[in-house]
């Protein structure tokens, strides 16, 4: 009995060290397989951040490449502004040292040219006055004694335009423009359709009645009248009036007195001979051609052109100097 006892204890303690051994073992895989997973999850985990590295490394250089860009373009502004200042610089310097006057004596001279220009072309002497006194003005911006000699010579064309005979032109060619709008308004005596008869008068002589039937209408008038014309015949005097009209206008523009006198007697003529005398209209408008047919037109220009050349003398000689 105590040898089987002995042995039940023995056995008894080989399972107890078995199911030990087993229990370690089995926590042993646990403890290696939760470790493994660790490692799997901490390589993931490396493998994420040297990802975000990456892409942070480069952000960094696309910031460093855009901060480059921006640091170049800052430097090469700096730079223009730089060249622009020396260039104002140098631009001030000059103006300092004679840039200004010689702008000024260029501007003087344009406007003497334009006056020259006008006076030619309109004939209009107190419109070239006007340009030579803005050129003198502009010269006496200088308050330099090197100018006088130019304006002397701009006072005397000055004086020579202030004694021209004074015809106010611009206000006769309106005056004639408004008569050109009224020319459509006139009543050009027009033809009118024979009246028609198809049973003969039996009072009247047969002779009329023959007259009646023929192509002809015969028309007795008390005085001397404009002949009736037809609708085209009548729009053609109107044309021919208001041409009249237009070369009046520009033989005024253009100063040549016996052509515009000759337009204004074309005109006259016209309206004598194809409108009635009793017309309001056509009556005004032999007046006004009349009363304009007398003013003096034809007036002889003085020769300008000292204060231009004196002007450029001025320039050659700042340009040499």
């Amino acid at each position: 009995m105590t040898q089987d006892r002995l042995f039940s204890r023995q056995t008894g303690a080989a399972r107890w060290l078995v199911l030990v051994i087993l229990i370690l073992v089995a926590a042993i895989a646990a403890g290696a397989w939760w470790g493994w997973q660790e490692y799997q999850r901490l390589e993931a985990d490396k493998a994420d951040v040297v990802g975000r590295m990456e892409t942070l490394k480069a952000e960094m250089a696309t910031q460093r490449s855009e901060v480059q860009g921006a640091l170049a373009a800052f430097e090469k502004k700096q730079s223009e502004q730089a060249a622009q200042r020396i260039k104002d610089q140098a631009i001030l310097t000059d103006m300092k040292t004679g840039g200004q006057k010689l702008w000024l004596i260029n501007e003087a001279r344009a406007l003497a040219s334009l006056a020259s220009q006008r006076l030619l072309l309109t004939q209009d002497a107190m419109a070239a006055r006007r340009l030579l006194e803005a050129a003198d003005n502009v010269l006496a911006r200088l308050d330099d004694p090197s100018v006088l000699p130019a304006r002397q010579a701009l006072a005397v064309d000055m004086d020579k335009l202030s004694r021209a005979g004074k015809v106010d032109v611009q206000g006769m060619v309106l005056q004639l423009g408004a008569l050109r709008q009224t020319v459509a308004e006139l009543a050009v005596p027009t033809e009118e359709a024979p009246p028609e008869r198809d049973l003969p008068d039996i009072s009247q002589p047969w002779w009329q009645d023959l007259l009646d039937r023929m192509p002809v209408n015969i028309r007795h008038h008390e005085g001397q009248v404009p002949l009736p014309l037809s609708a085209e015949q009548a729009s053609l005097v109107r044309l021919t009036l208001d041409g009249s009209l237009q070369q009046a206008q520009l033989a005024l523009m253009q100063g040549r007195g016996q052509a515009y006198q000759q337009a204004l007697a074309n005109a006259e003529l016209t309206l004598k001979q194809w409108f009635r005398n009793d017309d309001p209209r056509a009556s005004h408008m032999r007046d006004v051609i009349a009363e304009m047919g007398g003013r003096q037109v034809a007036y002889v220009l003085p020769e300008i052109g000292a204060g231009l050349a004196a002007i450029e003398a001025l320039k050659r000689k700042e340009g040499d100097a």
